[in-house]
Formats: C-alpha cells, sequence, structure tokens
C-alpha cells in the first residue's frame, strides 16, 4: 500500500474508532461552552462542562426521534435532580430523605429498559455535581440552571451528530459484534487437534468468547429495534440482514461435530486436521475483516485462498476414505463439519452484497419485529419488585450507601465532602466483582491525577489557561471511559480539580482532601457490597442452572421439531436466542465468582463444571440446528425415542433443582439405543449429535443431583 494511501487508512480507523468519535462530539459541545468565560463568568462555564460531562455518561442509544425523547426526559430528570438538591441544601434532615427516595427511585427506574437505567445514573450524577458547589451558589437557581443548560446544549451537539450520522452507533456496534465473533473462531481453530491436555481450558475459553458474542448481538439488536421502529430505510435493512447473518455464523460457529479431543489419536497421520485448523483461522479473519468493512463502511470480498481451502478439504475426505476405513460416524462427522465451513464462507459471500454502499436499494424485506412488546416490559418491572432482584438490592444498597456517606459528612462536619458521594456512585456496582474492580482502578486513577495535577496548580495558571486545560481533561475522560477506566478516574481528577478551583475552591487545599474522600468513599462501597443486601453468585446458581437446562431443553425441540420455513423460523430464533442468553449469564457468573471471597467460592468448581457442560450440550444442539434442512423429517423411531428421552433428562435436571416431582431421574445408557443401518450421511449425524448430547445431559443431571445439599450445606 501507498505511503499516503495507508496515512489515509490509519486516520480513517482513528477517527472511526468509537471511543475517539465520542471524545471528539464531547470536544464540540465543551467548546460551546466557552462564551461565558470570554464573558468573564468562569463558574457558568463550569458548571455548563459539568453538565455537559453528565449528560455525556447519562446518554442512551436511539434513534433520532428517539434521542429527542430521551433528552426532553433527561432535562426534566436534571431539573428535579439539580433544583432538589439546592432547595434541600439548608435542611439536612428532609435531603437525607430526599437523597434516600432519589437514589432509589432513579435507580429502580432502570427496570424500564438500559436507557433509563442511562438516563438514572446521568441524574444522580448531576444532582452530586450540585451538591459539590451548593455551598458557593449565588443563588437558588443558579447551579441548576446552568447545569442543566450544558446538559442541555451537550444533548443538542450530540442530537445533530446523530442527524448527520445516524447510522454510525448501529455500525459500531454491529462490527464489534463481528470482531468477537472471528475470535471465537479463532479459538475453537485450537481444536484441530488439541493440545495435550488443554481441552477444558479452550472450551472455557470458548464458553467465554461466547458470552462476549451473545451480549454484543443482544446490544445489536436493542439497537436496531429502535431504529427501525422509528422508521425504516435501505440502510438500516442491510444492518439488519447483517445482523441476521451473524446470528447464522454464530450458530455455525458455536456447531460441534465430533468430540474433538478424539481426532487426534483417529486421524493422527493425516493433514485434514491442519486443512480444517487453517480453514477456521482464515474463516476468523475474514469475519474479522467484514467487521471492519462495516464499521468503515467499505466493500468486503472473501479472500478466494479462503474458497480454494475449503473446496480442497472436500477434496481431501475423498482421498481419507480411500486410505484408511473410516467409522461411518466419523466420516458423516467430517463430511458435515466441511459443509459447516463451506456454509459459513457461503454466508459470508451473502454479507459481502450488503456491505460498501448501504443506502442502496436491497432486494428483499426482512421481518423487523425485533423490539419487545411493552407489557412484557411491565412483567419485567413487576418481577423485580416482587422477587427482590438484583436491581432492587442494587436501588436499596446504593440509596443507603449515598445516605450514610452524607450522614457521615454532617456528623464530622467535613466541608466539600461530597467527593465521598462521587466515588460511591461510580464505585459500588451490582455485583462484589465489579465493585473490587472499580475500587483499585479508582484509587489508582486518584492517586496519580493528584501527582499529576499539583505542578500544575502551583503554577498559578491564569483562569482562560485552566478552561482549557480542563476541557483537554474531559475530553480524553471520555476517550478512555469505556475501555480504561483507570485512566479515566485521572482525566477525571484532573478535570475536577481545575473546575472547582475556578468555583472558588483552592486546589492545593482539596488535594488531600480529595485522596481521602475517595478512599473513604471506596471503603462505604466496598463495605456496601459485602454487607448490604449482597448478591453472591453461588446463590444465583440454580436459577441460572435451571434457566439453562429448560432453554436447552426448548431450543432441541425447536431443531427437531420445526422445519426451515419462514412461518417456523420466528420461534426458532427465539429457542436459540434464548439458549445462548442462558449460556451466557451461567459463565458470567462462573467468571464473577472466581473473584469473590474464598468463603463464597465453595460452589465454584460445580459452577466450572456446569459451565463447561452447558456450552458443550449447546455446541452439539446448535450442530443440528445448523443443518436442520438436511436433517428435518430424518428421525428414526429410535431417534425419536432418544430424544424424548433426553428431554426427560434435561426436565428432571430442572425439576431436582425447583425441589419437584421428577420422572426418573436416572441417567441414560446410551448402549440401548440402536445404531443406524447403512451409510446415510444425516442419519449418523443425527444419531452421533444426539448422543453427545445425551452424555452431556447425564453429567449435567449428576451434577443437579449435588447442588441442592451443597447449597444447604453452605447455609450453615
Amino acid at each position: 500500500m501507498p505511503l499516503k494511501a495507508e496515512w489515509v487508512a490509519t486516520l480513517q480507523r482513528f477517527f472511526n474508532n468509537t471511543h475517539v468519535f465520542f471524545a471528539l462530539k464531547v470536544l464540540v459541545a465543551m467548546l460551546g461552552c466557552l462564551p461565558p468565560v470570554l464573558l468573564g463568568h468562569s463558574d457558568a462555564t463550569v458548571l455548563m462542562t459539568l453538565g455537559v460531562v453528565a449528560g455525556a455518561i447519562g446518554e442512551p442509544d436511539d434513534s433520532v426521534p428517539g434521542r429527542a425523547k430521551n433528552l426532553l426526559m433527561t432535562m426534566g430528570c436534571f431539573v428535579i435532580a439539580t433544583a432538589s438538591v439546592q432547595l434541600l441544601y439548608p435542611y439536612p434532615w428532609l435531603f437525607v430523605l430526599g437523597l434516600f427516595a432519589s437514589t432509589f427511585g432513579f435507580i429502580m427506574l432502570g427496570a424500564l429498559g438500559p436507557r433509563y437505567a442511562t438516563i438514572s445514573f446521568g441524574s444522580l450524577l448531576v444532582a452530586i455535581y450540585s451538591m459539590l458547589g451548593a455551598a458557593h451558589a449565588t443563588n437558588l437557581w443558579f447551579q441548576p440552571l446552568w447545569l442543566c443548560i450544558g446538559a442541555f446544549w451537550y444533548g443538542c451537539v450530540s442530537l445533530l451528530w446523530l442527524k448527520l450520522l445516524p447510522h454510525k452507533p448501529v455500525h459500531e456496534q454491529l462490527a464489534l459484534l463481528y470482531l468477537s465473533l472471528g475470535d471465537y473462531l479463532d479459538e475453537k481453530s485450537r481444536l484441530f487437534p488439541v493440545p495435550p491436555g488443554e481441552l477444558i481450558a479452550i472450551r472455557h475459553k470458548l464458553a467465554l468468547l461466547n458470552s462476549r458474542s451473545v451480549r454484543a448481538m443482544e446490544v445489536t439488536r436493542t439497537m436496531l429495534s429502535g431504529r427501525l421502529s422509528a422508521g425504516w430505510t435501505p440502510h438500516l435493512e442491510r444492518l439488519l440482514q447483517l445482523y441476521l447473518l451473524s446470528q447464522e455464523i454464530h450458530e455455525r460457529s458455536v456447531a460441534s461435530h465430533w468430540l474433538y479431543d478424539k481426532l487426534a489419536d483417529q486421524l493422527a497421520q493425516h493433514a485434514i486436521l491442519g486443512g480444517f485448523r487453517e480453514a477456521l483461522r482464515q474463516e476468523a479473519q475474514n469475519v474479522h475483516q467484514l467487521g471492519y468493512a462495516i464499521l468503515l463502511h467499505r466493500e468486503f470480498t472473501p479472500t478466494t485462498s479462503l474458497d480454494w481451502l475449503i473446496q480442497a478439504l472436500a477434496d481431501q475426505q475423498v482421498v481419507l476414505r480411500q486410505q484408511q476405513a473410516l467409522p461411518a460416524e466419523l466420516a458423516s462427522a467430517l463430511e458435515f463439519l466441511q459443509q459447516n465451513l463451506a456454509a459459513i464462507l457461503a454466508l459470508l459471500h451473502d454479507a459481502a452484497k450488503l456491505t460498501g454502499r448501504f443506502d442502496d436499494p436491497v432486494d428483499s424485506v426482512t421481518q423487523r419485529k425485533l423490539a419487545r412488546p411493552y407489557q412484557a416490559v411491565l412483567r419485567d418491572v413487576e418481577q423485580h419488585i416482587r422477587q427482590a432482584s438484583p436491581l432492587l438490592r442494587h436501588a436499596l444498597r446504593m440509596a443507603t450507601i449515598l445516605s450514610v456517606g452524607y450522614g457521615l459528612l454532617q456528623w464530622f462536619d467535613i466541608k466539600q465532602g461530597f467527593w465521598v458521594l462521587l466515588t460511591c456512585l461510580f464505585v459500588c456496582q451490582s455485583s462484589y466483582s465489579a465493585t473490587r474492580r472499580r475500587v483499585f482502578e479508582r484509587i489508582g486513577g486518584t492517586l496519580l491525577g493528584l501527582l499529576l495535577g499539583a505542578p500544575l496548580f502551583w503554577f498559578g495558571l491564569p483562569p482562560g489557561i485552566q478552561v482549557a486545560g480542563m476541557i483537554v481533561a474531559a475530553v480524553l475522560f471520555f476517550s478512555q471511559l469505556r475501555n480504561n477506566y483507570s485512566a479515566a478516574v485521572t482525566f477525571i481528577t484532573l478535570y475536577a480539580l481545575t473546575a472547582f478551583s475556578l468555583l472558588g475552591n483552592n486546589s492545593q487545599l482539596l488535594m488531600l482532601p480529595r485522596l481521602v474522600d475517595t478512599l473513604l468513599g471506596s471503603t462505604l462501597a466496598f463495605i456496601a457490597v459485602l454487607w448490604l443486601w449482597p448478591e453472591w453468585q453461588f446463590r444465583r446458581l440454580p436459577a441460572l442452572i435451571i434457566d439453562t437446562l429448560q432453554a436447552n431443553r426448548r431450543y432441541l425441540q425447536q431443531v427437531l421439531e420445526n422445519g426451515p420455513d419462514e412461518q417456523q423460523e420466528l420461534s426458532y430464533r427465539i429457542a436459540r436466542r434464548q439458549a445462548h442468553l442462558a449460556d451466557s449469564a451461567l459463565a458470567e457468573v462462573w467468571q464473577n465468582m472466581l473473584v469473590e471471597p474464598r468463603s463464597k467460592q465453595k460452589l465454584l468448581t460445580l459452577c466450572a463444571a456446569m459451565t463447561q457442560r452447558s456450552h458443550t450440550l449447546l455446541s452439539f444442539i446448535s450442530t443440528l440446528g445448523a443443518h436442520r434442512q438436511r436433517i428435518h423429517g430424518q428421525l428414526t423411531c429410535e431417534q425419536q425415542q432418544l430424544a424424548s428421552a433426553i428431554d426427560e433428562l434435561l426436565t428432571d435436571a430442572a425439576s431436582l433443582l425447583q425441589g419437584g416431582e421428577i420422572t426418573n431421574g436416572k441417567t441414560l445408557v446410551l448402549s440401548q439405543w440402536q445404531k443406524p443401518l447403512g451409510h446415510d450421511s444425516a442419519a449418523w449425524l443425527i444419531q452421533q449429535e444426539l448422543e453427545f448430547i445425551a452424555e452431556q445431559a447425564n453429567e449435567l443431571l449428576r451434577l443437579s443431583w449435588l447442588i441442592p445439599s451443597l447449597m444447604l450445606a453452605n447455609q450453615h
């Protein structure tokens, strides 16, 4: 590539970086806050920038009409938050009651959906910003007015930004989805052949990578849903079709056609394993390239070597059968594995037709009902309240910790101690693992920010330079907020010291108290997540395993009973999505449990085993799902009975955890099931995958017998 073209490509990638793009939007909004300081009102500029920060942090993603509605809702919440702080500030008892009620109410608002949770966090943030400057406010409305003006100004800039580039956030998220799928395929290539002793580690990593892909898929789905409900465009249609293709690639990527640890022994002397490994690696690279093409609005074309390699694998299988007599089940598995890789390549070619000119007309219009019905949202809210959900626990915990923090400030008469509340807000998360991580990141980032800021304030820089430095620090904060929280805290510390220095505080005198307040706030947050309605992961484990077992059972039913026609496609996709969401939630619990106190890790080994078995089970079901066009209607009577027995196994495992009655409670003896006759590859695939599924279901049932007794032991 010529030097100029390479430089242009690098610059394009830089400005298309999600974090950089977000920071540039904040920079434009910050520059719009400069007029007051040019007129000698630096305090108004500082409050406007604080409003910009709160508005940017509390901004949910949506379409242009949805963003306008969100802006109105945000402004209503911000006005209530800032005005109530200023009104109640002189009355500590009323203030603490209002603080508890508003914190609980704002966090519970998140039960309505992610956008409301984001707005709620921004409202709490702007309220604490109001507390930080309440003592120096010139009148009752000065702070609320300028804070809300800053937030509204950012909202207008963001709305115009979205109007000019309405689909860029979806491009970014869709690109992240394909990049995560590429990572999964790349890791899966290590199974050909499996390095000695590494199968469990690879399976665990695949479960985590699958969880990341599922989360990316859900975020993409939500973003597309909001935009499609606002109106259809050819651009959105292409993005939706790319999203649907990602689901097909995901299912085929997860599919497992054989017990891969046995392949090394069965095909040790043949180069076909290296061929499968290389094919998966090249497909991973192509999926990565597709992600970057979506991000940069470029055309994508799969590499020609991949077409040759997939065909070479088919030819190698013919040679392999001539050289040695393979068992029918292994020959069938290799055939369908090659066809699965060919199908992924075909999906990449389909995706290539959708990239590049995104606003060109499309050949067909797909089903666009992605949004959840409003009744389902209301049911979720009711469930959060009735079942003491993690959200309800977090709302009570956060309301309590902020009220206690405020009480300590009043009790010890700590001036400018609202940094404690700010730290609590950012550090205290809904889980122990996330809070623990934030504690270290917050303390480290704050300490570094203070060390960097100390020499700057000793020089006594003029207000204009301080405002410029404050804006630079804010922009750097947003460039790091989503991928490096510790660095983001460093920059926001510099920003905050400068901001409140311009509001009349001596920054040199604030440095040590700021560190002490950060330590105190982090300590309060850590104590709260340990003792106030803690959400230990082992308590969630039985319910999540039940969800996983039931979701996998429904997924298997859809695979075996429904054909590939359009009328049954929606129910199939729903079942597949629910199975992957349940599997992802189980993997996340396992990861969170790894960093919890050792006394709360008594089910860690069991959770790891359940996570591995669940993902392996899901991968075998996905294999049947990926080839459902070939196998539909091909089940023999024996295989239908085996499928029914597997259904009973999964049902019994779930019933054991629910404390209900079980049908049988015994594992399957697979040797009693008759093998198919002849060499029909579809029949052998169905038989082999059902046996693999049955083996995993047997193990899940055995593990389910252990959980109730272990849970009871951990309660004493």
